[in-house]
């Protein structure tokens, strides 16, 4: 008995549109979102510092995930605050809470990566002295 849908298991032109979307909102966000750039350009740094310091690959691999979560949160929360933008006309104490909690989940990671990476990185650096 064959399917009665149609649709490829698999289709690679809808794939392919998926990463051409998700891409621009990356590069939306870059473009518009400073938090978002400086943790980027962080990102980077961090990496470059971790292959100077020798880091094993699980701790660079436990720096990718909460640094990509940290990413990721940003990403939300743009599109948190665009859809608010969208939908309230003129200010509503709700909305501000909606877009400060948004943000402030962002932030509550982002102190997280930082002590994850202090806990990688502190012992490396002590190691030097």
């Amino acid at each position: 008995m064959g399917s009665k849908n149609k649709n490829p298991f698999i289709s690679w032109s809808r794939l392919k549109k998926s990463f051409v979307y998700a891409s621009s909102g990356i590069i939306h966000t870059w473009k518009h979102e400073q938090n978002f750039r400086i943790h980027s350009l962080l990102t980077i740094v961090i990496f470059i510092f971790a292959q100077i310091l020798n880091v094993p690959m699980k701790e660079q691999a436990i720096l990718a995930i909460v640094i990509g979560g940290v990413l990721a949160l940003e990403l939300i929360n743009t599109a948190l605050e665009h859809c608010v933008d969208l939908i309230i006309e003129t200010y509503d104490i709700r909305a501000k809470i909606i877009k400060d909690a948004a943000a402030g989940a962002v932030f509550v990671f982002s102190i997280t990566a930082v002590v994850v990476g202090a806990m990688i990185f502190i012992p490396k650096i002590l190691e030097l002295f």
